[in-house]
């Protein structure tokens, strides 16, 4: 009887030490990029006050988006003219279509992309407000910048 508990003892022993268990953490970071290029740095109004391009953005995380105009509108180099044009802004992959006007982008203007784009193109549309009239060079600069972010839509 004495052999028999003992022979159960060690088996229960035995099953309690063959039990262990392991916990495994596992760990992975890509760093947020986005990246874009865009078809002309330099764009021309055509006769009827339309102006395209595109840019090819690639993306890993959502992102924001911001423009600015050095002049809020085309500026004419022999006066303080400034003629409006608006700004239209639509990207493959996204939801968002974004219409603003040169003057609303004096100031930083933002917005965000919540879809991850990969390898998409975002088409820009700029339309005058009305022809221009005096003769002469027109200019403006548009800045656009884009901040991957990890947290929806842009780093605040």
């Amino acid at each position: 009887m004495k052999r028999l508990t003992w022979l159960v003892l060690c088996c229960f022993a035995s099953n309690a030490y063959s039990n262990d268990e392991v916990s495994i953490t596992l760990l992975g970071y890509i760093a947020p990029v986005c990246e874009f290029t865009p078809q002309s740095n330099n764009l021309a109004f055509s006769s009827n006050g339309i102006a395209n391009t595109t840019l090819v953005i690639n993306c890993n995380s959502p992102m924001r988006i911001s423009m600015q105009s050095l002049n809020g509108g085309l500026s004419h180099e022999q006066s303080n003219k400034i003629s409006s044009y608006n700004i239209n802004w639509s990207l493959e992959g996204a939801k968002n279509v974004v219409s603003v006007s040169a003057q609303a982008i004096k100031s930083t203007y933002s917005f965000d992309i919540n879809e991850i784009i990969f390898d998409s193109v975002a088409q820009i549309q700029l339309t005058l407000d009305d022809p221009l009239i005096y003769a002469g060079s027109y200019q403006d600069v548009i800045r656009i910048e884009m901040t991957p972010s990890v947290v929806s839509g842009g780093v605040l």
